[in-house]
């Protein structure tokens, strides 16, 4: 992979596994991770430990609107990682490829609806959000 297509593949990366890391299924995809950050021989705690300190300053983030710093560590770290293991792509692919359905799901669950009843009639109102929903 050359420095073209890594940036092509890690910046999406990096903005998809920031989105997840402060969502609340993050815990599903951390584990996977961490294993893939670790690579053959090193130590997928240690991995983990680090993706909780990253996610902890990426809700921090939120607060103070340093999102985009938070952004370039994680790109920083895809970068390194891909550069130690080439071979982790396809798992990356993987687990962002998961990622994305993930969100889709929640996505496609987005909807609101209210009904009011005042004098024996009722009033309906349904309000709905993009939804996309992927095949299987």
């Amino acid at each position: 992979m050359n420095e073209l297509e890594l940036a092509q593949f890690a910046v999406p990366a990096a903005h998809a596994l920031l989105t997840a890391m402060v969502s609340d299924g993050w815990q599903t995809f951390k584990s996977r991770l961490a294993r893939i950050m670790a690579g053959r021989s090193g130590n997928a705690d240690l991995a983990a430990e680090t993706l909780d300190e990253l996610r902890q300053r990426a809700i921090d983030s939120q607060q103070n609107g340093d999102v985009q710093q938070r952004q370039n560590e994680i790109f920083a770290l895809l970068c390194t990682t891909l550069a130690r293991d080439p071979e982790a792509v396809t798992p990356l692919k993987e687990l962002l490829a998961d990622i994305e359905a993930h969100n889709s799901e929640v996505n496609a669950n987005n909807i609101s609806q209210n009904a009011t009843v005042q004098d024996n009639a009722v009033a309906f109102q349904q309000v709905s959000g993009s939804q996309t929903y992927q095949a299987r």
